[in-house]
């Protein structure tokens, strides 16, 4: 085997990345006598020197695609004009540490070498926009947690501070984008157990409250005259259904002390195998009323009536 023939052997063994290496190092293994040569190829031919190898040119590769990333990140969104010269300064100033973060800091706390860099456009412009619509969208979204927190609070539907541990946990089930009223309905659903509570829930509450009585009293104060004697007679309609509601009750607590008293039984959850609810006892027969009546009086009956 001559020369070239081992080092065409040679060659692919050494896994090189580029082009570029594979010519340089033609040119290296040319310079060696053909003793050298063979002596070379045995040992980039033993297995442990091609798995050592293999996990270089594995690490060169990640190394080679991490740069290539890093010089698409830095020419898309810093506005840096995609140059030769931009790319070969980059090397040199920030090598294998090269990525768009890195690059910003390097242009912002370095004037005069941002100035260096030729640039299509306002450097940064573009990044500076997103984190501008970014924080606005954060903000907007924060302010809608907070308004659902004290609404929630407010109308006593849950009790929750609108802090910072909270917002981010309706934000690890909402997302980042997300209404007041979607806010208001993860809070009080059950959907997250354990929310910091607020530290004003009594004072909220108040003020919430109040403004009800507020808002109802203004109402009023503009209501024409047709609609405020609607309003009178409902009220007094109102007043009426609950005064009678409370006479019943106080019957029906009459009653049961009464039959109590007499020796009736407790009414039993079964009859006969049959639940004794409210609708067993609207549905059941003359003669099973009759005697469910008789046996456990009619007040147990009615209670249970207006329980189910």
């Amino acid at each position: 085997m001559n020369k070239q023939e081992l080092i065409d052997e040679i060659l692919p063994l050494l896994k090189l990345g580029t082009h570029q290496e594979r010519s340089k190092m033609r040119a290296e293994l040319e310079s060696h006598t053909l003793t050298e040569l063979q002596a070379y190829l045995s040992v980039v031919r033993d297995p442990g020197y091609q798995l050592e190898a293999d996990e270089t040119a594995l690490a060169e590769t990640k190394a080679a695609r991490g740069r290539e990333f890093a010089l698409l990140q830095v020419f898309k969104f810093s506005g840096l004009a995609n140059t030769k010269e931009n790319e070969a300064s980059l090397d040199r100033l920030l090598g294998p540490t090269l990525s768009l973060q890195t690059f910003r800091s390097l242009c912002e706390n370095n004037p005069d070498i941002a100035r260096k860099f030729k640039w299509e456009s306002e450097p940064f412009a573009r990044v500076i926009a997103q984190e501008q619509e970014q924080n606005q969208q954060r903000t907007k979204v924060r302010q809608a947690f907070s308004a659902a927190a004290k609404a929630a609070t407010a109308q006593g539907l849950n009790n929750v501070s609108a802090c910072d541990a909270n917002f981010n946990r309706v934000c690890g089930v909402l997302g980042t984008d997300f209404t007041i009223a979607q806010a208001v309905k993860a809070l009080t659903d059950g959907t997250l157990q354990g929310l910091a509570s607020s530290g004003n829930a009594a004072e909220l509450r108040a003020a919430y409250q109040q403004k009800q009585i507020d808002d109802h009293n203004h109402w009023l104060m503009n209501a024409d005259t047709k609609t405020l004697r609607e309003i009178t007679r409902q009220e007094i309609a109102d007043q009426r259904q609950n005064s009678a509601q409370e006479q019943a009750d106080r019957e029906l607590q009459v009653g049961l002390r009464r039959q109590t008293a007499m020796g009736f039984p407790p009414l039993p959850d079964l009859w006969r195998g049959e639940k004794l609810d409210a609708n067993f006892i609207k549905h059941c027969n003359v003669e099973t009323h009759k005697r469910l009546t008789k046996r456990f009086g009619s007040a147990a009956l009615t209670a249970r009536l207006r329980v189910n």
